[in-house]
């Protein structure tokens, strides 16, 4: 995004709850987010680059990214790539919607249908759970 500013993301108009210091914030975003099913975006304010994802426990999947073997272990991951070259600091965390655990992978998607982010490699939505990467040149 040319002249990017945070303050203009599209995403903006879809939020339910913005963090805009997820760091220092991670108390209330627990407290906010604690035994709740939902759908969460990362927005580099560097770049406005953004991920779409979500948890059937948001709070416990969002605790995700605030573990170092989290993010050792995800390197495949375009958003962990992002987090660890950028570092949270310059990320906002937004909350998109809560939902039930029978709808979180539809509303999911529909929200990476609509606003096409940049950092999810899968833009069919869905659990990195069950995520497999695609591999060049497999041969079956």
């Amino acid at each position: 995004m040319k002249n990017f500013s945070i303050l203009t993301h599209p995403i903006f108009k879809y939020a339910i709850k913005i963090y805009k210091d997820p760091i220092n914030q991670r108390d209330l975003i627990r407290a906010d987010n604690h035994k709740k099913v939902g759908i969460y975006s990362w927005i580099n304010n560097i770049n406005g680059k953004f991920y779409i994802g979500s948890g059937n426990s948001l709070y416990l999947r969002l605790s995700d990214y605030y573990q170092k073997w989290y993010l050792k272990s995800r390197t495949n991951l375009y958003i962990v790539k992002s987090l660890s070259k950028y570092k949270m600091n310059n990320f906002t965390l937004v909350i998109l919607k809560y939902t039930n655990s029978k709808n979180v992978i539809s509303c999911e998607r529909k929200f990476i249908n609509l606003l096409k982010p940049e950092y999810n490699k899968n833009l069919i939505g869905n659990s990195t759970k069950k995520y497999k990467p695609i591999l060049k040149n497999n041969k079956k």
